[in-house]
């Protein structure tokens, strides 16, 4: 096959459809794909920061519930070396 500008043409116009159609049916479908990936761990990143606050709030409500549980212990043990 004798390579002429004719020829040079065409291979070129084959090889720019091809990715035309490479990128349509790959690519574009791929690029999708990701950008919901993207969407969706965005979403999971905020679900993840709201629990580590709620969790950081229960700690601080579990201590003070420990402390008083403390406290009422030290006041029942006083009752009853008072009732000794």
């Amino acid at each position: 096959m004798e390579l002429n500008l004719s020829n040079t043409v065409e291979i070129l116009g084959i090889i720019g459809f091809t990715a035309g159609v490479l990128k349509y049916i790959v690519i574009d479908p791929i690029q999708q794909a990701m950008a919901t990936l993207k969407e969706a761990l965005e979403e999971v990143k905020g679900m993840l920061k709201e629990l580590g606050e709620d969790q950081r709030n229960i700690d601080k409500r579990l201590v003070a519930v420990e402390e008083s549980a403390k406290q009422a212990h030290k006041r029942l043990d006083g009752m009853e070396h008072a009732l000794q």
